[in-house]
């Protein structure tokens, strides 16, 4: 298995989606981009998740065009090419991702609380998880950089603790990796993000199987 068929695995198994946390002042169109980015990712057959990805990444372009300083809308736009990426071919997920990675970058530039700096959250596991330069823009410093500001920002989220928990499991430091995975677990629930909450517990509960089994 290459490197992108390890990238594009972790990505359709849950690794890479993200359930960000909801700002306050989000609105009403990009929450309906939140529940229905859940409801692809975690309820739809894997065979139907490249068309309707393909369908909601260009709403979420259409919005980011009419909304080109909402910090949020670069967010989730960036938030469902991530995990568009994951259901098409591999050339065609190097450049999505890509894609991906601006738009968080754009987003933190406007606002880097916004949705309490889950762009920062995404942006860490986005460089841990890609693969490493010539094939891709994988790096581990800078996921380490992004991680510690999205534990400043928002301590207690699920996404946050469990993409820290990956972060240190991918470098064997399984101890380090299983506190951050118990804290996840214990993460408070989101209001109306039950969907993306359930399915952020199942894939911590997969990652401390294995740290867990490694610490045996």
């Amino acid at each position: 298995m290459n490197a992108f068929s390890h990238y594009k695995f972790f990505l359709l198994s849950g690794l890479m989606a993200l359930c960000f946390s909801v700002h306050a002042e989000i609105n009403d169109e990009i929450k309906e981009l939140q529940q229905e980015w859940a409801r692809i990712k975690y309820t739809l057959d894997k065979k139907d998740h490249e068309a309707a990805l393909e369908k909601l990444s260009l709403k979420a372009a259409t919005i980011r065009e009419n909304q080109p300083e909402n910090a949020d809308a670069h967010l989730w736009e960036g938030t469902i090419l991530s995990t568009y990426s994951g259901a098409i071919g591999t050339l065609r997920a190097l450049s999505t991702v890509t894609q991906s990675r601006d738009a968080l970058e754009l987003s933190i530039k406007i606002d880097p609380t916004a949705s309490k700096g889950a762009a920062h959250t995404y942006l860490g596991a986005l460089y841990v998880l890609v693969p490493e330069w010539p094939i891709a823009f994988g790096d581990l410093e800078i996921a380490e950089e992004y991680l510690n500001k999205a534990i400043e920002l928002n301590p207690d989220d699920i996404d946050v603790n469990y993409y820290y928990g990956y972060f240190l499991m991918k470098q064997r430091k399984y101890e380090q990796a299983e506190v951050f995975f118990k804290k996840a677990l214990l993460a408070p629930e989101r209001l109306g993000r039950d969907i993306a909450d359930d399915g952020r517990r199942k894939d911590t509960k997969e990652q401390l199987e294995k740290v867990r089994a490694e610490l045996e």
